[in-house]
């Protein structure tokens, strides 16, 4: 674990200097946005600039900006002039609960699914299981957003359209404010979920251990529920958390749609207001979380599977 953590080290460099180029390489200037439209006043332009360090060469502001960074500074809104870190921890929750509760969705899915599809191949079960999961990868998130939002919120009037209900002051609000957005992401979770866990199911189910527990009068639900789901739920796993860092970061439709207060809408807000340090601060916090759990997907591996080495 030690060495995975110092590997973690140029890996977060090396994403530090693309989040900062990127960002720069971006139209338009934050100062000009600062002044506003017609605006030409070259002394407050100049004040503006060394206020903000951009009067630097990009070399020097990219290094105030990582000194910044490891102490713990991300620097404040260009708007609302609030510390950055401040803005992503108050809105972090709600992304990790929205993040939780759509991979718990995909499970739900994708694991029976996936069950179904490698026992009962080439039958309409099979093909049932494979049409959720083709469902899922064919329909954009935002398009199925807004189809459940017109059928559970327009037409049945059961759930909120939108917003976001603390899970302790209010839960039965807060899930049903929770379950379209969790819905949406979760169905595409689950498609790539369903596919894999079935191919896995199947590959397992001809292997010689099987035919082994199988000759030894073990239960058919024993052997496809403790020996094969286990050995397949092994490269499931990586998908799970590789997507679900991904779910942490990459919410930004879903949560804009239903007006989810998470570092996803912040982001999306960022970008319409040209908020560059915001901008910045948001995609390299996302960019760390989904390293860290790529990491705790690895040291997963030896819980799951002994034999697996990390090397």
């Amino acid at each position: 674990m030690v060495r995975r953590l110092l590997q973690l080290v140029p890996v977060l460099l090396i994403l530090s200097v693309l989040v900062f180029s990127l960002v720069h390489l971006v139209p338009g200037d934050p100062v000009d946005v600062l002044m506003g439209e017609g605006h030409s006043d070259t002394v407050v332009e100049a004040a503006l600039r060394a206020k903000y360090g951009l009067d630097q060469p990009i070399v020097v502001q990219y290094f105030t900006w990582l000194g910044n960074i490891l102490t713990g500074d991300f620097g404040s809104s260009l708007y609302t002039k609030e510390p950055i870190l401040k803005m992503i921890a108050d809105r972090f929750p709600a992304t990790l609960l929205l993040a939780f509760a759509s991979a718990i969705v995909a499970i739900v899915i994708s694991i029976p699914a996936g069950i179904i599809a490698a026992l009962y191949r080439g039958t309409l079960l099979d093909f049932g299981a494979m049409g959720v999961a083709l469902f899922g990868i064919s329909v954009p998130n935002f398009w199925f957003g807004i189809l459940l939002i017109l059928f559970f919120s327009q037409m049945l009037c059961l759930l909120p359209s939108m917003g976001h209900v603390a899970v302790f002051s209010d839960p039965w609000a807060a899930i049903q404010h929770l379950f379209m957005p969790a819905l949406t992401l979760g169905t595409a979770m689950a498609a790539n979920l369903t596919r894999l866990v079935g191919a896995e199911m199947i590959e397992q189910l001809s292997q010689d251990y099987v035919r082994t527990v199988r000759a030894k009068g073990v239960p058919e639900r024993v052997v496809v529920g403790l020996h094969v789901l286990k050995n397949a739920m092994i490269p499931t796993v990586t998908i799970i958390g590789l997507q679900f860092g991904g779910l942490l970061e990459g919410a930004m439709l879903t949560e804009t749609i239903f007006a989810w207060p998470g570092i996803g809408k912040l982001a999306v807000t960022a970008v319409y207001e040209r908020d560059y340090a915001l901008i910045r601060g948001v995609v390299l916090f996302a960019a760390i979380v989904y390293v860290f759990v790529s990491l705790l997907v690895d040291i997963s591996y030896r819980f799951l599977d002994p034999r697996v080495k990390l090397k």
